[in-house]
């Protein structure tokens, strides 16, 4: 089997990024002889392609966000995403007009979102994965404090300014409670609400601000006892899942891309969260989000951090349904047969 994969750019740093990469690697794994190309390819001249050696006689997937999207010679499929409950402005009139025979989305809740704004292709739900290898399980306990780890990319989207009122609902002042620790994983750029919340903790020796681009996530997690990352929507939510597979307890919505119809097998779920409509600030995103109830998720902190043994085991069967459900090798047995069945 041949294709082309068309991405808008392969950074590490960036989830589609890094998404499209895995599918790559899960590919030639397979034994699928694959084409990676930027969009960009598709804008050059024919004898430029020529030069290049795109063959567009086969199929070619985009992996990219829709606004990215242009169209090809040859047949081609879209495997996009989105963190709304809608399908961005725009997207559906560029998904229509492109010609693409198929749309691929990663959960339902994206392919119900596509649907609703009208996208007249097919389309299927391919999830995303997790490779056991580039995350491979932790040995014991992070030492020292008992320690959660926060995302704080993304504005707010990722929950983690409730995770830090939970924080505090949960384990008091540096008196009440001084055997735990919060970490709040940042990018180095400024973020004033980041900036505001480090100045109020300033204080706190427990809650700590870590601003640095990491290219190895799996000495992000390896810092914490436990991920709490109840993010208000995600396209499929890879951080979650990559958490779970080294072992680690993630405590996470069951919400948006986080609901694969699996989520308590992989993660600790709180409920009783409030949807809000997405503010504008969020470009590309839109209708709604849920919020994560502060109460119920202090709570389960809690609990981690009184019982961590217990928290521990969550994590390891958490490993174990991953490896066994959902890794890279699973989303490319789904988008081969896909494939095979409409070539």
């Amino acid at each position: 089997m041949r294709l082309n994969l068309i991405a808008y750019q392969f950074r590490e740093f960036d989830g589609y990024g890094r998404y499209v990469n895995r599918v790559i690697a899960a590919l030639l794994r397979a034994g699928v002889d694959v084409a990676p190309l930027l969009y960009q390819h598709a804008e050059m001249p024919s004898w430029l392609q020529a030069k290049l050696g795109i063959d567009w006689s086969v199929l070619t997937i985009s992996c990219l966000p829709a606004y990215y999207l242009l169209p090809v010679p040859g047949r081609h499929w879209l495997y996009t995403m989105t963190e709304g409950s809608e399908a961005p402005d725009g997207w559906v009139d560029i998904i229509n007009k492109s010609g693409v025979e198929r749309v691929l989305v990663p959960c339902e809740y994206n392919a119900e979102a596509f649907r609703r704004g009208g996208v007249t292709a097919p389309i299927h739900v391919v999830p995303g994965g997790t490779d056991p290898d580039e995350f491979p399980l932790k040995n014991g306990r992070f030492t020292g404090a008992y320690t959660f780890l926060a995302l704080g990319d993304r504005g707010s989207r990722k929950g983690w300014t409730e995770v830090w009122s939970a924080f505090y609902k949960a384990f008091g002042s540096p008196t009440d409670t001084p055997d735990v620790r919060l970490i709040i994983k940042s990018r180095p750029e400024g973020n004033d609400l980041i900036d505001r919340i480090a100045e109020a903790t300033n204080p706190d020796p427990r809650v700590t601000i870590w601003r640095e681009d990491v290219a190895d996530m799996t000495q992000v997690y390896a810092v914490a006892d436990c991920f709490v990352i109840p993010s208000r929507s995600e396209g499929w939510g890879m951080p979650h899942r990559e958490a779970a597979m080294m072992g680690l307890p993630v405590i996470t919505q069951a919400h948006s891309g986080m609901d694969d119809g699996h989520t308590a097998d992989w993660a600790m779920v709180v409920y009783g969260g409030k949807l809000e409509p997405i503010p504008g600030m969020f470009k590309h995103i839109k209708g709604e989000w849920l919020r994560a109830d502060v109460d119920a998720l202090a709570e389960t902190m809690r609990r981690c951090y009184d019982d961590p043994e217990l928290a521990a085991m969550h994590g390891s069967w958490a490993a174990t349904w991953l490896r066994t459900h959902q890794t890279w090798g699973h989303t490319v047995q789904k988008l081969c047969r896909l494939i095979e069945e409409y070539s």
